[in-house]
């Protein structure tokens, strides 16, 4: 009789210790889920730059799990279409009551679509100048052929209402632009609803967050030739030489610009944008006079004459600057409907 309890108790022990490895194990693989899960929401989430045809990283869930994110490349971006990509998401928990020393961590894989969606820029011109540009140096470059080896089709040398704010013609020569003017509108009430740039939201800092926020061009940052930043200055500034580099600026007053002065990307300008002097060179695209979508009333901006004795800008459009400048702002988008838990390993 002992002995027959002595067996049912031992069954009875086994049955619970069994049920338990079972309960474990599955705890285990809904947490190995969850950390993949975790994983894919956090490597689209942190993409801050267009992926690379085969990308890998090991991301640290909690302190003791890890998701291993894969991004396979299924279909290039051409410049029409956008990429197409598959992500895949290793997570490997250690995290719930296992009870054998044997046992290895729980594994769970997922997998969804993406594409990447690219900021784009509208360029109307080499120069958009919303109020109007005073041109008056008789020489320099206003070229809106693209400068790029992928070479996109060529914008307007300058883009002007036909009647600037100081009741002038919208564009006064030399130099000539090329290609031709594009006309924007009558007045540059009419010209700022043809700029589709949403410069409000820009001052207001909803969108374009900057690396650097400036008062004037103290502070300027160092040249990094890998960095694109965003630099923006509250107010007005004068750059030269000192101030060269790459990437995206954004004032919301005045801005001139001074010889030596060299910039490859995006230059958007809330008021006046002078050239004094020779020599600034831009390669990427230029906007001035934003103000006026804010209802404010900006002046012409100028390029030479007695107020920026020289202005002999050499100035040429270049989309592979642009498409730079703006890169970071680009985004995974997840397919929805693209989701599965049971993608292959390889």
């Amino acid at each position: 009789m002992m002995a027959l309890l002595a067996l049912a108790v031992t069954a009875g022990f086994g049955r619970v210790s069994e049920e338990r490895r079972i309960v474990g194990d599955q705890q285990a693989q809904l947490d190995a889920l969850a950390v993949a899960q975790s994983g894919l929401e956090r490597y689209v989430a942190l993409r801050d730059s267009a992926p690379v045809p085969n990308d890998s990283v090991a991301i640290p869930i909690g302190p003791r799990d890890t998701a291993h994110v894969v991004l396979i490349e299924i279909r290039p971006d051409n410049g029409t279409t956008s990429g197409l990509y598959v992500i895949r998401s290793r997570g490997v928990s250690h995290g719930a009551p296992r009870f054998s020393a044997n046992t290895p961590p729980a594994q769970r894989t997922v997998a969804q679509y993406a594409t990447w969606q690219a900021v784009s820029m509208d360029v109307k011109a080499a120069w958009t100048a919303i109020a109007g540009l005073r041109s008056e140096s008789g020489t320099g470059t206003l070229n809106g052929n693209d400068a790029c080896i992928a070479s996109a089709p060529a914008v307007a040398g300058v883009a002007v209402p036909v009647t600037a704010q100081s009741g002038q013609g919208g564009f006064s020569a030399p130099p000539t632009p090329t290609p031709p003017i594009r006309w924007l509108g009558p007045l540059p009430a009419n010209a700022k609803d043809s700029v589709h740039i949403d410069w409000n939201s820009i001052v207001t800092g909803s969108v374009l967050q900057p690396d650097y926020t400036l008062t004037s061009e103290s502070g300027w940052p160092m040249f990094v030739p890998a960095n694109w930043p965003v630099i923006r200055v509250d107010g007005d500034a004068t750059l030269d030489g000192g101030e060269s580099g790459q990437g995206l600026i954004v004032v919301t007053g005045n801005l001139t610009v001074t010889p030596g002065f060299v910039w490859d990307g995006v230059i958007l300008v809330g008021e006046m944008l002078t050239v004094s002097g020779t020599g600034p060179r831009v390669r990427g695209a230029m906007v001035s006079g934003l103000n006026v979508k804010l209802g404010m009333t900006v002046n012409d901006s100028r390029s030479g004459g007695p107020s920026a004795p020289g202005g002999d800008i050499d100035l040429r459009y270049d989309s592979c600057n642009v498409n730079a400048a703006l890169a970071r702002f680009g985004h995974l988008t997840l397919i929805a409907n693209a989701w599965t838990d049971s993608w292959p390993e390889n």
